[in-house]
């Protein structure tokens, strides 16, 4: 079986005389609308968590099942698509998300992502005037 599709795939080839085809630049080519819905992540780290288990288990945990597809899309990242809006701002707005006791970067999908993209995670840290001396109130 695999070898005939090999072979079918070896024929194929472009050649000049093939004539191009345009892809015309309509709302039902770009993946920007689906995408434009969704959050993109990474995994921190890759020896205790993985891909396929964060895309099987994290819509269970945000309890909208119904309501958002997983995507693996390498051994590292992965993606969310939302049907709607709100809930991928309610699951965003949350923070960091944790699986298998590590943290997730997870940020909005944007179509031209900056270099240092998923390479950081934005935490809080508040002070508290703390004595361990001194009685609680």
């Amino acid at each position: 079986m695999s070898s005939s599709i090999d072979k079918i795939l070896m024929e194929l080839s472009l050649e000049d005389e093939d004539e191009p085809f345009n892809l015309p630049d309509l709302p039902q080519f770009s993946s920007t609308m689906v995408n434009s819905l969704s959050l993109i992540g990474r995994l921190l780290n890759p020896d205790s968590q993985k891909v396929s288990d964060i895309v099987f288990n994290m819509p269970r945990k945000w309890q909208i099942n119904d309501r958002v597809r997983g995507v693996a899309l390498s051994k590292e990242r992965f993606q969310f698509i939302f049907k709607y809006e709100h809930d991928l701002e309610e699951i965003f707005k949350k923070g960091v998300h944790t699986y298998n006791q590590w943290a997730l970067a997870i940020d909005k999908w944007i179509e031209t992502p900056p270099p240092d993209y998923l390479q950081f995670i934005p935490i809080w840290v508040i002070e508290v005037d703390f004595d361990p001396t001194k009685p609680r109130e």
